[in-house]
């Protein structure tokens, strides 16, 4: 019997066209943060994110296959950063969006639970002879 697998984590092996696709767009990336950094005189930095781009590039053309742990790795890296961004984000709308438009509303008199006396939602009819035409699409 083999360890169990986290869900969501591919074992599968990666294909060429997979292993390229993820070289190249990673790698690329981490060129475009190289050019940032030397554009920033952070020329130690760069040279680090310029060394990691062209492995990723090369590796990408030449080797993709075997590219495989490493994308997991990175989509493993991605999923733990969203655990943590994701809640601070949806807090953040929350509070500086929904919150407030709930006061306004709230305090403009338009409050979902406030109903103005005599005003109904319900539709009257003759329950003794329904005609066919009102069963359809009741909702």
């Amino acid at each position: 019997m083999g360890a169990a697998v986290p869900a969501g984590l591919n074992t599968a092996p990666m294909t060429a066209a997979e292993g390229r696709k993820f070289g190249l767009t990673v790698g690329l990336a981490f060129v475009a943060i190289g050019g940032l950094l030397v554009w920033r005189s952070h020329l130690t930095k760069s040279y680090v994110a310029f060394g990691v781009g062209g492995l990723l590039v090369a590796s990408g053309l030449l080797i993709p296959t075997l590219l495989g742990p490493v994308e997991r790795a990175w989509m493993a890296l991605a999923h733990l950063i969203s655990r943590v961004t994701t809640p601070i984000f949806m807090g953040i709308v929350y509070f500086l969006v929904i919150t407030p438009i709930g006061f306004m509303r709230n305090f403009g008199g338009a409050g979902p639970i406030q109903r103005k006396r005599g005003v109904t939602n319900w539709t009257a009819h003759d329950p003794a002879s329904p005609e066919p035409a009102q069963m359809e699409r009741q909702f």
